[in-house]
């Protein structure tokens, strides 16, 4: 990273991850990337993000992913523009962001499927699937659930300016 003053920490990284609903999906696809943002669910296992995200089983995202697995997350929050007032370099965006690789795969077995269902609605509503109408296993069956893995993870910020306070001039008068 080469602003290293604006890396943020792993509970920073966190925080961004759970404030999100939108994350990108970055995957190589013929001779272009392809970016598509999706919904998520999510765990942490230790310290080790597994993103789960959902979709029909067929279309440019399975098969991408079926030719070639490694993929790249993006996802950014709080972002706001820094007005630089009549210096136009002086005009910035403040914003927190996470960037993360690692690799897809396909999900099969009807629990993890499940399982990655719950996640998701939790992450997206606060609530899990059994909050909600039963979900025949066809359905969940009929439903791709991509799981990723994620290897590297890193995140960086630019924050707002804190506003200054206006000096107070006291006068005495005698």
């Amino acid at each position: 990273m080469r602003r290293q003053e604006r890396q943020i920490d792993l509970a920073r990284i966190k925080d961004v991850v759970e404030s999100n609903h939108i994350l990108r999906l970055g995957m190589l696809s013929e001779d272009y990337p392809y970016v598509v943002p999706v919904n998520y669910g999510y765990e942490w296992l230790d310290d080790q993000l597994v993103i789960y995200i959902h979709g029909a089983r067929q279309g440019k995202k399975i098969s991408s992913i079926k030719a070639n697995p490694k993929v790249c997350i993006e996802m950014d929050h709080d972002s706001e523009m820094i007005s630089g007032g009549s210096i136009t370099p002086d005009y910035s965006t403040a914003f927190s962001s996470v960037i993360g690789f690692g690799l897809a795969e396909i999900v099969t077995d009807l629990e993890v499927k499940k399982h990655a269902l719950d996640l998701l609605m939790r992450h997206e509503t606060g609530k899990g699937l059994s909050n909600y109408d039963l979900i025949p296993d066809q359905k969940v069956n009929a439903t791709a659930i991509i799981k990723i893995s994620i290897e590297k993870i890193t995140g960086k910020a630019h924050q707002l300016p804190k506003k200054r306070q206006p000096r107070r001039i006291v006068v005495v008068v005698f």
